[in-house]
């Protein structure tokens, strides 16, 4: 709570850190987790699941996600023939690390506050025009393989 006579500057604090702290525990299947786990890293929730848990965290907390940017945080679902030859969004920028500490100020502050550095997803993606063309290839090398049989 703010102490107002020493440091009128301190921010309110209304949604307690164990709330946020229990919705992690909850969301990640994680009962052992602490404040200062990286959501990611040390509770292994990746990819969509940590992308569902964020959209979670702010219905339950009210807090405008609009903000979030995935590939800063987690990576993709799946590994892929593409991806091995053109980084994907995740591996282009510096990981950000999130706890439940910093989910906390964030439910205090009501909107998803991370300043990222500049970066643009490229507006095509070379690694999912790989794997299109490569699942392609394969089907039309299987239907030739069907026909010929």
């Amino acid at each position: 709570m703010q102490d107002s006579a020493n440091n009128a500057q301190e921010p309110v604090y209304l949604i307690p850190h164990p709330d946020v702290l229990s919705f992690v525990r909850q969301k990640t299947g994680r009962p052992d987790a602490e404040p200062e786990h990286d959501i990611f890293a040390d509770l292994n929730c990746i990819a969509d699941d940590f992308t569902r848990l964020v959209e979670s965290f702010g219905k339950r907390f009210n807090v405008d996600t609009a903000n979030y940017r995935w590939y800063f945080h987690t990576n993709e679902e799946d590994h892929s023939i593409g991806g091995m030859l053109f980084k994907p969004p995740h591996e282009r920028v510096r990981r950000i690390p999130i706890n439940t500490l910093r989910l906390w100020e964030m439910a205090n502050m009501g909107y998803w506050n991370i300043e990222y550095p500049e970066y643009a997803i490229p507006s095509s993606r070379v690694d999912y025009v790989i794997n299109i063309l490569l699942f392609f290839a394969g089907a039309l090398l299987l239907a030739w393989v069907a026909g010929s049989c």
